[in-house]
């Protein structure tokens, strides 16, 4: 009798073991199913070679007795370098810019975080401000961007007219805005950024919504629409390197994919993609995502050298080194 009370509980625990492990291997399974494929073969920036100082600056803006507040961080030894201002996304001011802005100081840049929000506040997509009042403040901070950095590339900081934008997010959509209307701008990094708003409204805004729309609404969608950065494109001449993600659930990738076409379309200018597999938006601000943060400061690097310091046509060596970090000419096909 014992012996057959033992076999049953002893059958019993063996069932409850197997199914133990049935279940694991199953959500096994449903783990590794739904991990998103990531970008092979990235690699860190190197460390610079410079000592750097920084120090909060105040911009000229468009408004009289009124600056901008910026962020400098250069090599310690006075001089004229290569120049960048970093434009910060929707969300503002991070002090993950500034971590940026160091490692462009330490491979010798004079880097500028500005923070545009400083002057000028925009109602992106609030429901009840007034198209005039939305359009004048969109206008004076593009403005403010412009002035400020007119006057950094004319400092003692840097080499004269020419320097470098880079954008994150809004601020990529700034950074092309910039380049349209300044000859100084040479070269642009974006990162996943809005170019094409007509798409993007499609996207993101739901039909019901549209339909219920104020007609200030519907004429700041249209104005957006009508000055979208890709509408641009012919007036901006720098060369250009873009980031984005492509699981980026905020602004799609096919923003990039658009852009990128239209910058190959205007027959003049270098002109890249690079896309990061399984990552998401803002992945230069995020503690998951450094690898990619990473790599793509390590290309960004390679590419405002080569595409600031030169004065003349791009030489074989500056194609070589772009071939080499993953980087190649406009006519090539799309980094991934």
């Amino acid at each position: 009798m014992i012996r057959s009370v033992l076999s049953i509980i002893h059958r019993f625990f063996k069932i409850i073991r197997i199914r133990s492990l049935l279940l694991f291997i199953f959500a096994m399974l449903m783990v590794t199913s739904c991990a998103r494929p990531r970008t092979l073969n990235l690699a860190p920036a190197p460390d610079g070679n410079y000592d750097h100082q920084e120090s909060y600056v105040e911009l000229p803006s468009s408004i009289e007795n009124a600056s901008m507040t910026g962020y400098l961080v250069r090599p310690s030894k006075d001089g004229r370098y290569p120049c960048v201002v970093l434009l910060h996304g929707k969300g503002g001011w991070w002090r993950a810019y500034i971590r940026y802005a160091r490692k462009l100081a330490s491979h010798g840049f004079s880097s500028l975080v500005i923070n545009y929000y400083s002057v000028h506040q925009v109602d992106l997509e609030g429901l009840r401000t007034p198209f005039v009042q939305r359009k004048s403040n969109f206008e004076r901070q593009n403005e403010d961007i412009n002035r400020a950095v007119s006057a950094f590339a004319k400092s003692a900081h840097c080499i004269q007219n020419k320097v470098g934008l880079i954008g994150f997010s809004l601020g990529a959509d700034k950074a092309f805005r910039a380049a349209a209307s300044l000859p100084v701008v040479k070269a642009i990094v974006a990162y996943y950024g809005p170019y094409d708003y007509e798409a993007l409204i499609k996207k993101r805004i739901n039909s019901v919504v549209l339909a219920l729309a104020t007609k200030d609404l519907l004429r700041w969608k249209e104005y957006l629409e009508l000055h979208s950065p890709a509408n641009k494109i012919q007036n901006t001449k720098a060369s250009t390197l873009m980031f984005h993600g492509v699981a980026d659930g905020i602004i799609p990738v096919q923003q990039s994919f658009a852009m990128m076409r239209k910058l190959r379309a205007r027959g003049s200018g270098y002109a890249q993609l690079k896309l990061y597999e399984g990552t998401g938006h803002n992945f230069v601000l995020r503690r998951r995502t450094p690898r990619e943060r990473e790599d793509s400061i390590r290309l960004a690097l390679i590419f405002l050298k080569n595409h600031l310091r030169q004065t003349r046509e791009p030489s074989k060596a500056q194609d070589e080194s772009e071939k080499r970090a993953g980087l190649h000419p406009a006519n090539n096909q799309q980094g991934s």
